[in-house]
């Protein structure tokens, strides 16, 4: 199988975190692209688009994957959730704005090349797409406001269905900070790591789990606890934000390998924890 591109350097890590987990769905399922489209509702030029970083793939399209590799739908969907509020890097701020279009470009004008093909599900034989990408042509504010407006609509749902997950959390000691029961990941927010000991165990005051099962797509308050305990320990992630992304997949790899007698998977189980406690 032929190695993946490099992606975009302009894309957020949420949005990486998505186009890397799809990638390693569609490896899972020894798919090319002509097949993805022919076991789904997207075509090849759309699913190259999708996998490359170059589109932000729509929802349905990544359950569809999902469900072809036998992964979660749910929390890939969350995944793209958080991708759709934070598809691309904040530009500097020297960077210019957009320029007023240019005659060929007024009143919906298509140029001559004529309009890139939309993406989506491909069109029955015979028809004829019909969406505003076709009739008003790719450029202009126009176009501009109609590529972001997707990504609004996203952000708006994510905000008022945010993704939870159930903490462990011990209520009879006690902790560094107050906080609820139920994460929200919150893209852009961090977390300090005030790393202590208490009795034989450490402890960064975010979750006193041993046995929480935690691997790549699990968002949640164990894996800031984590996150906190490998920096600890020497072995920094990208973003202590409780999101189990490659970055901190990785660092566990290496925290493995240097520490005899573990597994060298990239998960966090018992024995795992056990060492990260000492």
């Amino acid at each position: 199988m032929a190695p993946w591109r490099s992606l975009p350097e302009e894309l957020s890590p949420p949005a990486r975190r998505l186009v890397t987990a799809l990638r390693e769905l569609k490896d899972r399922t020894g798919m090319s692209l002509a097949a993805l489209e022919r076991r789904t509702r997207y075509s090849r030029s759309s699913w190259e688009r999708y996998l490359n970083g170059k589109k932000l793939p729509p929802r349905e399209a990544v359950a569809e994957l999902a469900a072809l590799a036998g992964e979660d739908g749910e929390r890939m969907c969350a995944l793209h959730g958080l991708a759709a509020g934070d598809w691309l890097r904040a530009p500097p701020p020297s960077a210019s704005l957009p320029t007023a279009p240019g005659r060929d470009e007024a009143d919906g004008a298509v140029p001559a090349d004529g309009p890139a093909p939309a993406d989506g599900p491909a069109p029955a034989d015979g028809a004829v797409r019909q969406d505003g990408a076709v009739r008003q042509g790719g450029r202009g504010p126009g176009a501009w406001a109609r590529r972001r407006a997707p990504y609004l609509i996203s952000l708006l749902i994510l905000a008022s269905t945010a993704v939870t997950v159930a903490a462990t959390w011990d209520r009879g000691g006690t902790s560094h900070r107050e906080r609820p029961d139920d994460f929200v990941f919150e893209p852009g927010t961090t977390y300090d790591c005030p790393v202590e000991r208490k009795g034989a165990s450490l402890t960064a005051g975010y979750s006193d789990t041993r046995r929480t099962y935690l691997h790549q797509l699990v968002i949640s308050w164990d894996v800031v606890e984590a996150q906190c305990l490998l920096e600890y320990h020497g072995y920094p992630v990208a973003e202590v934000d409780g999101a189990y992304d490659a970055m901190t997949e990785r660092a566990v790899k290496r925290f493995q390998e240097d520490r005899g007698g573990l597994v060298v998977d990239g998960i966090i189980g018992e024995h795992t924890w056990e060492v990260l406690r000492r």
